[in-house]
Order: C-alpha cells, then structure tokens, then sequence
C-alpha cells in the first residue's frame, strides 16, 4: 500500500516553531522565577516599590549587573511592569498575590520551587522510560516537599474547617465531641494541623513515608505546640487495622501511591463502620479526549505527572500507576466499591485543581 508524505505547510510550521521558543522560554522563566522567589527578590520589589537595579542589589546585597539582567529577563516575560522614565521595575498587586502573598487564593510561586527540585529527576528519566521504575519522592531532594507543601496551603488553612468539613455528614459534630482521626500521607501537615486546632476535643494522627515530609511536618507540629497530634512514619507504625478510627483524610495522595488497591483497604480497615473518609484528589475526565479538550490544567498536570506523580506511583517495579489523572471519579467509585465501600458522594466544593469525596463503609 502506497503512503503519500503531507505537503508541509510553511506558515504552520513557523506558528509551531514560535510556539516552541515560547515554552522554551516558560522552561527558562520556572528557573528564574525560582531564583527569585529564593533571592528574596520579589518580596523585596514589592516592600520598595517601583526600583532600579541599583536599589534593588542594595536593598538585597546581590550584585547589581546580574540584577539588571534578571530584572529585564522578568518585564520580558511579563511578571514585572518597568517604567522607562525612571528605569524602575514593579509588580502589579495581581503579580503581587501570585508571586507573594502565601495567604492568597491566587498564590502559586512554590511551584517555581517544586519546578526547580526536578532537575535531578530529567537525568533519570531515559532510565525510568526504558524499565518502567519512577522515583520516590524523597529522591526528588527536600526543595521537591517544600514546594508542594506551600503550593497547596490555602485550602487546608482557609478552607478545609469552614467549608469543606461542613459537607460532610455528621463529621463535624463528631470532631466537636472527639474523634480519632488520621491524615493518611499528611505531607508536612498542613491539614493535620488545621483541623486539629480547630477540634481540640479530638486526637489527630499524621502518616507519611516521606522523609522529607515527615521534617517539615513534625517541625511545623513543634511550632504550632497542639497536644492533639502526633505524626508518625508509617513504615514504621502504620494505619491500625481494628476500625478505630472515626475520621480518615487523604489529600492528593491515592494517585500517587505504587499500591493504591492496599492502601483503600487499608483505610476501609482503619475506618469504624459508621466512620468517613474525605478523600481529595485532582480533577480530572475519565479519558483521555476530554481531558485534552476541555481539561485547561491537562498540559501542566500530565507533565507534572511525568516528573513527580506517575513517578511516585511506579517506584515499585509493580506499581500500579495511576499518575496525576489517573484517580477520576470512575476510577475512585471502581476502587473504592472493590475494597468494601458502600457510600461514595461527591461534594458540592471543588476548586480549579481537586474534587473532594465522601466515603463510606
């Protein structure tokens, strides 16, 4: 059978080419950022306001000529506004809640962080192509957890007790009077904590196998003094399986487990008969079409995935594999059903990134 070679179109290929300098240049920028958010830089900028390169090296101790070049590089790309006259950069307030402000909604520069923890990972990745074993998270180094803690703070801290707990059947009366709860991969604890100042009646258990994690969060547990929580290394004391439990929370970590089938029995086995279990993780359309078509999150998510979560998820040479996407409501309502779960409802809330799910035995 004959094939005939598609004539190339010039103008399309030079739209694609231009698109592929500018991702090339978005590479470049996640760097850049990143050593900004690092230097301080940002934060400076929007203490002073309108600066020079002169000022800002000054204000930072940083020199001044790769100053001046980071600072054109950024006006370039649109994060920083430069005024001609003065030769003085700034930041717009929405730049400012994006680059800056940890308790914005719009918040996102940790992702630079996260985004700069990988480089070690595109080493590996030839590697992990050719047999199929990903990387754990703690290989990613501590910048990988630190990261990924402060990109997703503003729901467990602003969210979570007002109104998330709330949708949840009776949950919130049980934590009122004390419950035993457990954060299945609690990351450095962010929601663990929350909720437990919140619910001082209650006792809060905190599981991770990160090292990494388990610093930040026993660190931050230190800081924030509750009497309530403890954190535990789960290769060490895992998930009690004598249905103790009255309240079980996982927060974007089923899609990244190597064993998402054991772990769903596992919390199925901690959880009382008449307990729950909120389970958040990340939106997305059962196949692959519709993500393409109308997921607008899909570039970043798959490519995250790529690096980090599909990674995770097949650390073990027999890992399942779900990856960023892979955990969509069929999905979860499939598994969950198989491992003993009778009641499963999506909740009202979700947000641009995660659907939220009560579940129950």
């Amino acid at each position: 059978m004959s094939t005939t070679n598609p004539t190339l179109d010039p103008e399309k290929a030079q739209r694609f080419a231009a698109r592929t300098g500018q991702q090339l240049a978005a590479a470049m920028n996640c760097y850049l950022s990143y050593v900004g958010c690092d230097l301080g830089f940002y934060d400076t900028i929007r203490d002073l306001g309108p600066s020079t390169s002169t000022q800002l090296a000054a204000a930072t101790g940083c020199h001044e000529r790769w100053i001046r070049e980071w600072l054109r590089h950024q006006a370039c790309n649109g994060q920083l506004e430069y005024e001609q006259d003065s030769d003085q950069f700034s930041l717009t307030p929405e730049a400012t809640a994006v680059l800056c402000d940890e308790d914005s909604p719009f918040y996102f520069a940790s992702g630079f962080t996260a985004f700069a923890a990988l480089r070690s990972a595109v080493d590996r990745l030839p590697s992990t192509f050719r047999t199929g074993l990903g990387m754990r998270y703690d290989e990613h180094g501590p910048g990988c957890a630190c990261g990924i803690e402060k990109l997703n703070n503003y729901i467990p801290r602003f969210e979570l007790v007002s109104s998330i707990l709330p949708q949840l059947d009776g949950v919130v009366e049980r934590l009122q009077a004390g419950a035993n709860v457990a954060d299945v991969g609690c990351g450095a604890g962010i929601a663990l904590l929350n909720m437990a100042r919140a619910f001082p009646k209650s006792t809060f258990v905190g599981y991770e196998i990160s090292s990494h994690a388990l610093a930040r969060a026993r660190n931050n547990l230190e800081s924030w003094a509750l009497p309530n929580v403890s954190i535990c290394d789960a290769r060490e004391m895992p998930l009690p399986n004598n249905r103790s439990i009255d309240f079980v929370t996982t927060f974007d970590v089923v899609h990244d487990s190597p064993y998402p089938e054991r772990l769903i029995a596992d919390i199925y086995a901690a959880l009382r008969p008449e307990g729950s279990w909120l389970c958040s993780d990340i939106r997305s359309f059962p196949n692959f079409a519709d993500n393409l078509a109308d997921n607008p999150s899909a570039a970043l998510m798959y490519g995250f995935s790529v690096m980090v979560c599909l990674s995770s998820a097949m650390s073990e040479p027999d890992g399942r594999g779900l990856g960023t996407l892979g955990f969509n409501i069929e999905v979860a309502q499939q598994m969950t059903a198989d491992a003993g779960f009778s009641q499963f409802r999506k909740l009202e809330y979700e947000n641009a990134i995660n659907s939220y799910y009560e579940i129950r035995p």
